[in-house]
């Protein structure tokens, strides 16, 4: 991680970072932080509090079970919805989430005030989907001050929604989820629930949002039944699309309660989706990706379509998996490379996460 900005003098950000890279102070006042059951930010606000070594706190106990058990060498602290405010206003200084500035206000304004202290937010992102060209999600983070990007293109992305000017802090994780991983691909490799026979496709559809950009209606039952025997599929939909599905064949598996990304990407030997941001994670692997473009747009001059360029948009009305079979994924390593970098960059290793952060904030 490093610093992309800083500010003329160190503020309390800095200084609780600082504490974690030096050890010499407490570093209980900085937290990562889940309201309510958003299970779709637990894979980035999970893996990033492990790695600095700071609590996540949730008020959710569904969330709690699900931090414990996927999670390892994470530090869970459970506060009820009525009283997280008070209670993270009195103990901790720096909250990183996913909530922009307006949200997180929401929850923690009357408590700050009781207390006449404010709480610094880091907003962390949670994921690098292609969403938001055509909806103003990028636009509610104008009023940020300290901020979590992956890479160069949220940068960019940032820029162009008028999100970046008035940042003070920058900090660039590059692909912190995927060194988080390999540092627990043992534990990982143990609790996955199936045993891989075949080539393996990760079906990872998104949700039907403003954008109305989920092929999982769609195509879903179409898709399971074309699967062949040499073939798995795993299916792993949007927390917020609220699948309860099943299937009879042995080698098709829905997992809609298992959050981590990176044991299934590391495992599948090709990606289909349509918007999610998990096509971008898939790049890590330099591997086939599909797509379906259920709104017939025009890859060429649609901006929200940048990553399908990394491999091949499929016909919804023709065999899927012949589709599959036929493509040669050679031509697409090139391109998938350049993009990987754009999105995450060349990035430090996690182990210099601490000793990188602490050696920017003192200069």
């Amino acid at each position: 991680m490093i610093i992309l900005k800083k500010n003329r003098e160190h503020g309390t950000l800095q200084r609780a970072i600082l504490d974690i890279g030096t050890n010499s102070l407490r570093s209980e006042k900085i937290i990562t932080f889940i309201f309510g059951n958003q299970i779709h930010y637990l894979d980035h606000l999970a893996p990033l509090a492990s790695l600095l070594e700071i609590p996540l706190v949730v008020t959710e106990l569904e969330i709690e079970t699900l931090a414990k058990k996927f999670y390892p060498n994470l530090q869970v602290i459970y506060f009820p919805p009525s009283e997280v405010a008070e209670r993270v206003v009195s103990h901790f200084d720096v909250v990183i989430s996913c909530f922009p500035k307006d949200l997180f206000d929401s929850i923690f304004y009357i408590a700050e005030e009781l207390h006449q202290k404010q709480l610094i937010n880091v907003w962390c992102p949670h994921g690098n989907s292609d969403k938001g060209h055509a909806s103003p999600f990028m636009e509610g983070l104008s009023k940020e001050r300290w901020a979590f990007v992956y890479g160069k293109k949220m940068i960019d992305f940032l820029k162009e929604k008028g999100a970046w000017n008035q940042l003070e802090e920058v900090f660039i994780l590059g692909n912190y989820r995927y060194e988080y991983f390999k540092k627990h691909e043992d534990f990982y490799h143990s609790i996955l629930p199936f045993n891989r026979k075949g080539k393996t496709l990760l079906y990872a559809p998104t949700w039907n949002d403003g954008e109305n950009l989920s092929s999982y209606n769609t195509v879903s039952t179409f898709l399971i039944d074309s699967v062949p025997n040499h073939w798995n599929l795993i299916i792993k939909p949007h927390p917020h699309l609220q699948v309860d599905a099943s299937s009879t064949k042995e080698n098709v598996i829905f997992l809609n309660h298992f959050p981590p990304i990176y044991p299934l990407l590391e495992m599948s030997d090709a990606y289909l989706g349509d918007m999610s941001s998990v096509g971008y994670d898939f790049l890590t692997f330099r591997r086939p990706q599909f797509f379906f473009n259920l709104q017939k747009r025009d890859p060429n001059t649609d901006r929200g379509l940048y990553l399908t360029q990394c491999g091949t948009i499929l016909d919804p009305n023709k065999d899927i998996f012949t589709q599959i079979e036929s493509i040669d994924h050679t031509p697409f390593i090139k391109i998938q490379d350049q993009i990987y970098n754009e999105v995450f960059g060349k990035d430090p290793t996690i182990d210099a996460f601490t000793k990188t952060i602490s050696q920017a904030a003192l200069h």
